[in-house]
Parts: structure tokens; sequence; C-alpha cells
């Protein structure tokens, strides 16, 4: 009977010890992202009456506009595999604003402005309010932690039913010239090593931990050999992760969707693309109809 509890007991332990092994693998890392917009290289379309779009500043000047935006970007990750979901879809979106009876249309990088609508009533650093209209195709990002890819994966949408899923990949690009330093500081309670590098015109601070069991940076290009960025900044925008929480996670939860067809990244952004494009021309004639 001793013999029998004896081994009851220690398989228990074994279960625990996998379970927690297990744990240790998998969870979910939450960042705060801000990211800074370049209004002087923002569009502006006025629409007529008619129709007619132009492009400049609309009569009145153009509306203030945030030019920082914040938003949060969960990593979870579990198995090797993991899901990067921005708050909100991450995805473009179309708002229509109404002040003292003007509509205005923000895309992007892009506001459309009725002919003759007024500029009063935007708050610099406030987002711009109104109703978002959704866009027909949403975007998500896998991530393949054993291989070292990221996948984008493009939903679209008609009615709110799935009709298509699609992704592509990207390899995991080294971070050329990591300069690592011996400053360390301590992040969502990891502790993090400080490094910085340059790519392209962007030069960036980042601060990683190797207590985390995978590889990962939210910004592709700006990874360590081995470890996970839990803080990186440039002059145009900064991840920092507010939460980490070791847990265990279901693979189900972050592997690429089994209905998803490969296609190269030129031939999704071409599929993108031409359904935005087509979008945009219906809302375009809908705010059209609504300011005749």
């Amino acid at each position: 009977m001793k013999q029998i509890i004896t081994a009851v007991f220690a398989a228990t332990a074994l279960l625990a010890a996998e379970k927690e092994a297990a744990a240790q693998q998998s969870g979910v890392i939450e960042y705060e992202v801000t990211a800074r917009m370049d209004l002087s290289q923002a569009r502006i379309v006025t629409v007529t009456s008619d129709g007619r779009r132009t492009e400049g500043a609309p009569e009145g000047g153009m509306p203030d506009m945030p030019n920082l935006i914040t938003t949060k970007q969960t990593l979870t990750f579990s198995g090797g595999k993991g899901k990067l979901e921005t708050e909100g879809g991450g995805g473009p979106r179309m708002m229509m604003m109404s002040s003292r009876g003007g509509n205005v249309v923000q895309r992007g990088n892009t506001v459309m402005v009725p002919d003759g609508a007024p500029s009063a009533g935007f708050a610099p650093g406030r987002p711009l309010a109104g109703n978002a209209l959704r866009p027909p195709v949403s975007n998500m990002t896998y991530i393949d932690l054993q291989n070292r890819k990221y996948l984008t994966v493009t939903e679209e949408r008609k009615d709110s039913v799935l009709e298509n899923t699609w992704y592509s990949e990207e390899d995991y690009k080294a971070a050329a010239e990591l300069k690592t330093s011996g400053k360390t500081k301590k992040i969502a309670g990891y502790s993090c090593r400080r490094a910085t590098v340059t790519v392209g015109d962007e030069q960036f601070v980042l601060w990683y931990t190797t207590e985390i069991p995978v590889t990962f940076s939210p910004v592709n290009g700006v990874l360590p050999e081995q470890g996970v960025v839990l803080s990186i900044e440039s002059s145009k925008r900064s991840y920092v992760a507010k939460k980490v929480e070791l847990k265990p996670v279901p693979e189900t939860a972050v592997s690429l969707p089994a209905t998803a067809k490969k296609l190269t990244a030129e031939e999704l952004k071409e599929k993108r693309r031409a359904i935005m494009e087509k979008w945009h021309n219906e809302q375009f004639k809908k705010m059209q109809e609504q300011i005749q």
C-alpha cells in the first residue's frame, strides 16, 4: 500500500512539473504602442456635391488632427507558435465625423473633406470622434516562433460573413550591428539588457530579456539573437510591455487558420489593394449622396 501511495505522489508531482514546464513555454505579453503620424505628408481630398474630388487644404483650413496614436498590442504564444493582435484590429479604417454640419472622413493618411466644411471642433492630441466604418478586410499576424517567421493573414468578409482567408510569410530579419551594453533594468518584472541598432533611417533603443523562452520582437529587423524585446523605441514609434503573464495557452488559439491559402507577399498586397479600392469607392459614393 505504501508503495502504491508513493507511486501516486510521484505521478502527481511529475504531472505538476510537466504542467509548470508547459506554462513556462506559453503565455501573453501586452504592449502599449505609440506611433507618431507625419501630418505634413497627409493628403487632403475635398469632395464636392457633384462628385468632384480635389487635393489640397479645404476651405477654412485643415482640421486639427492628433499626431500621436496610442493602441495596445498583444502577443499570445504557445508550443512554438504565436498570434499578434492589435487593438481595433490593426487594419485600415474609415472615419466619418460631423462638425457644424460638415462631414470629414479620415482614411489612414488621407482625410476626405466635403467642400466648405468648417475645421473647428477637432482637438489635437485626441482621437477624431465619429462612427467607424469597418472595411471588408482585416489583417492579423501569426508568428512561427520555431522557424522564425511572421505570417501575415488577411480575411475578407461580406456582410460580416467570412469569405476568404489568405496569408504570406516573412522571415525574421536579424538586426545588423546590434550594439549591447552592460545596462539593465526591470520591465514587467523581467530583467532586461539595453541595446541599440539603426535600421534604415530609424535609430532604435531596445530592452530585451532572455528569461522568457521565446525569441520575438514587435519590429521585424530589430531582433536579438535570443530573447524577447519588451521595450523598443525610435523617433517614430515605441512598444513597451505593460504586462507579461506565463500561463497555459491552447495551441489552437495561436495556430494559423486551417482554411488560409498561401500567397506571396506581393499577391496578398494586391488582393488587399483591389478589395479596399472597391470599398473606398463605395463609401465615397455614399458620402457624396449624404452631402448633396
